[in-house]
């Protein structure tokens, strides 16, 4: 007996449903080619079949999949893994209320917290969202965390099973040391917190020159409103320079990718190609090409200043390598994560999962786009975790400030490597991908 199952697939700029014969799964009694039937029953069988079946089709090294047995595989994370290219370390299956939330919404459970370790083996907060619960209680970033529930934080302790599940309600107990030293207690329960992806918008003075600041942390739907929020900010302030700060981005949505290209660049680059989306040779078809749109909204630059490292990944670094053929661009911080390829994501209903594979390659203008190792940064200094958003003093806005205002870096120590060891290996999805508790 054939089936069909509907497939929701992620276009740029919208998202569309279809019913498509040739995506979707089609079983009857007889084996699936290349794909061994389980012995027993396998509660994940329809979900990973669906796998399967999309990445024959929509997979960016399709050709490449190998033959496997479902069946030694005891949930969908790990038959993903057994089927996942060399180079593909992106591809990811997630909770469908969970996705929905975070890229329509722009909600996800938790505290409305990121955390990191700097190089002394402190957890610190490195973001916070404004609709954080620890917000509302004066945790800011920099903050370390020096316990949770009475448990010591330190390498070795996995703080995700210390915070538990994500779902409304489960409280937590943090002892915090704030940047004055001063110890506080708090206790917070999980929410469906709404994200703001601008954490941060100003204007400080470099020189002579007026320069504008913003640190934007995900592109998801309610970004564009808070983009253009930020960027009337900026025309009305009549800036001269402009600081992007992406080195927590881990990307997001195409559409609002190409949103910011154009408030960024529209008066070097409006009508240029931002992007070429190539697909599997069996799916060229829908190559694409995405340009930069015009937009009023847009300062007059002369040239971008980018701070970035290690978090920033796939829409942020098509922003920048899209935009680089068109308007010089410098940037401070560490090299991005390496992720030029895109993804469409496909709803599995009735199983409550999202699949999200690498479906295309991502190229500039010129052709560029083989980045795996990331987009190298222009000076390096390490990430400033002791200092707010904002702050003249945070290492890398003060490297680019100083650059802006004497026309070179300043001399700093070496970067040293934060800490690792604190089950942050465990995260999968968009908690991998930002880090957000």
């Amino acid at each position: 007996m054939k089936k069909t199952v509907h497939i929701r697939f992620l276009l740029p700029g919208r998202w569309l449903l279809l019913l498509m014969l040739f995506v979707v799964l089609v079983y009857s009694c007889k084996k699936e080619e290349g794909e061994d039937q389980p012995t027993q029953t396998d509660q994940y069988l329809s979900v990973k079949k669906k796998i399967f079946s999309v990445m024959q089709y929509w997979y960016l090294w399709n050709h490449d999949l190998p033959t496997v047995n479902s069946a030694n595989y005891s949930t969908p994370d790990a038959f993903l893994d057994a089927l996942r290219y060399k180079k593909d370390r992106y591809s990811f299956i997630m909770d469908r209320t969970e996705f929905l939330n975070y890229f329509n919404e722009g909600t996800y459970y938790g505290h409305g917290i990121s955390i990191g370790a700097d190089a002394e083996g402190n957890l610190r907060i490195v973001f916070i969202y404004n609709d954080s619960p620890l917000k509302a209680a004066g945790v800011s970033r920099g903050w370390i965390i020096k316990s949770i529930n009475g448990t010591l934080i330190q390498p070795g302790v996995d703080v995700t099973a210390l915070l538990g599940k994500n779902e409304a309600g489960v409280e937590n107990t943090f002892v915090f040391i704030d940047l004055q030293g001063q110890e506080h207690t708090v206790t917070s329960a999980k929410k469906a917190v709404a994200i703001n992806s601008v954490l941060y918008k100003g204007v400080l003075q470099a020189g002579t020159k007026k320069t504008g600041y913003l640190v934007f942390e995900t592109f998801i739907t309610p970004s564009v409103a808070e983009l253009d929020s930020a960027f009337n900010f900026f025309l009305s302030e009549n800036i001269d320079e402009m600081i992007v700060d992406l080195r927590y981005n881990g990307g997001g949505e195409m559409n609002v990718a190409v949103h910011l290209s154009g408030l960024l660049a529209s008066s070097a680059a409006a009508g240029k190609v931002l992007v070429k989306m190539e697909h599997n040779t069996d799916r060229s078809s829908y190559d694409t090409i995405l340009t930069v749109p015009n937009n009023v909204q847009s300062p007059a630059l002369s040239r971008l200043f980018y701070i970035a490292g290690r978090g920033t990944a796939s829409a942020s670094e098509v922003l920048m390598n899209g935009l680089s053929p068109w308007i010089p661009t410098i940037t401070a911080g560490d090299s991005t994560y390496g992720k030029p390829v895109g993804m469409y994501a496909f709803d599995f209903k009735p199983d409550p999962y999202f699949f999200v594979p690498i479906c295309f390659k991502l190229t500039n203008a010129n052709g560029f786009g083989d980045y795996f190792d990331g987009l190298p940064a222009d000076y390096y200094v390490g990430d400033d975790l002791t200092h707010d958003f904002g702050d003249p003093e945070e290492a890398e806005l003060k490297a680019v400030l100083t650059f802006i205002s004497e026309g070179h870096w300043p001399v700093t120590k070496a970067a040293r490597k934060p800490v690792t060891g604190f089950g942050f290996n465990k995260l999968k999805g968009i908690r991998a991908d930002y880090r957000i508790f």
